[in-house]
């Protein structure tokens, strides 16, 4: 059957509008699914980044005086939080949920273990001997960073961590906390989210307190399936 130039063209008209639709309808579903995972992932306290932020190049020590950089984040997910050892609470508090987050995060039989890495922002006091003291109360895959101050700023800058010495005792409640003592003089400022990093080794999201090990369970169940 041979169709008239007219009737070719308005079959590749039709096709074109069907085209279209398709394609609207298609963006229609994903913004109807990540407007859900964005709103699942709102309730248990994570945000989700639009473009995923960049981790700069770092060279630090872990608990075992071994170097530790970018590429040992890469391969896996991480959950990467910044305190310190001598904090007398919500360090602790934060630290005792991640833990929790690992045992329960292993017996839900996943095919993959995130990294919990907990950065200090007290490099003057706590040395890898220390860091590896502290984390033996936690699981013992715990990876704890120290090292040269200026190296442990311009990290913490790539989560938007900021820290320093502090004179007030008050803190804002869900960005950071100050006033600690314990063996060091003064008191740190420091921002108490939880940072996710992925196998690329890109900060893609972020937690924030106060942290549950049942709604961390939920949100990388969430990001790392979408």
């Amino acid at each position: 059957m041979k169709f008239s130039l007219t009737t070719k063209l308005g079959f590749l008209s039709f096709g074109g509008v069907y085209l279209a639709l398709a394609v609207i309808l298609g963006s229609l579903y994903v913004l109807r699914a990540e407007g859900r995972l964005i709103k699942q992932l709102d309730e248990v306290g994570a945000t989700l980044f639009r473009e995923p932020f960049t981790v700069n190049t770092f060279e630090l020590l872990d608990q075992n005086t071994q170097e530790y950089t970018l590429e040992n984040l890469r391969g896996d997910w991480n959950l990467v939080f910044f305190g310190f050892t001598s904090c007398p609470d919500i360090c602790p508090l934060t630290m005792g949920e991640l833990d929790k987050f690992a045992r329960s995060w292993s017996e839900s039989e996943q095919d993959f273990k995130p990294k919990i890495i907990m950065a200090t922002v007290d490099p003057a006091n706590d040395s890898p001997a220390e860091m590896k003291r502290y984390l033996s109360r936690f699981d013992n895959e715990f990876v704890g960073l120290t090292g040269d101050p200026m190296a442990l700023n311009e990290f913490a800058k790539g989560f938007f961590v900021g820290f320093g010495e502090s004179e007030k005792t008050e803190s804002k409640v869900d960005e950071s906390h100050a006033g600690h003592s314990g063996k060091r003089e003064g008191a740190i400022d420091h921002s108490s989210h939880v940072s996710i990093v992925d196998p690329e080794g890109r900060f893609i999201a972020a937690l924030r307190p106060p942290h549950r090990a049942r709604d961390i369970v939920k949100a990388m169940k969430l990001i790392t399936r979408r």
